[in-house]
């Protein structure tokens, strides 16, 4: 079942991509490794704990089924993010989310897709600002009523 109208009738596949499951966990994950790297370059972490977490942190290492699974067992969304990303990091994984609340991470990955869904709407309102431009161009002389 649709949750949002983008999901259905008004979405196009590209939108519906961008809110996809798969690009909301891996965004999610892109912030936990901005969140080591910060760590790393203020001296909180080790550079080569962030390397290792930055570098697992997407979705061919933390697996959409491993978050569901540790989700249903834990209850909790963005913990079970974190735990998935800690189980692929190894020692590093201690560091994972370290300083963060789950808001910090779920309103910094909304973030990113509402920027992703905006540069997508800014590339259509282009191409529609185009179109329109030329079917002006093409009609100025066309009578129409209430003009």
């Amino acid at each position: 079942m649709a949750v949002h109208p983008i999901d259905y009738r008004y979405g196009s596949e590209e939108m519906r991509k961008i809110w996809d499951e798969g690009n909301k966990l891996q965004k999610l994950l892109d912030v936990e490794a901005a969140l080591a790297r910060a760590h790393a370059q203020l001296g909180n972490i080790p550079k080569e704990s962030a390397e290792i977490i930055s570098k697992r942190a997407n979705i061919k290492h933390v697996r959409l089924e491993r978050v569901k699974e540790i989700e249903r067992e834990i209850h909790h969304d963005i913990m079970a993010v974190v735990k998935a990303l800690t189980e692929v990091c190894g020692d590093h994984g201690r560091y994972v989310h370290l300083g963060a609340t789950s808001n910090d991470i779920i309103d910094t990955a909304n973030a990113l897709l509402i920027k992703e869904s905006l540069e997508l709407l800014l590339k259509d309102l282009r191409d529609l600002r185009s179109i329109l431009k030329k079917l002006a161009r093409k009609h100025k002389y066309t009578v129409c009523i209430g003009r």
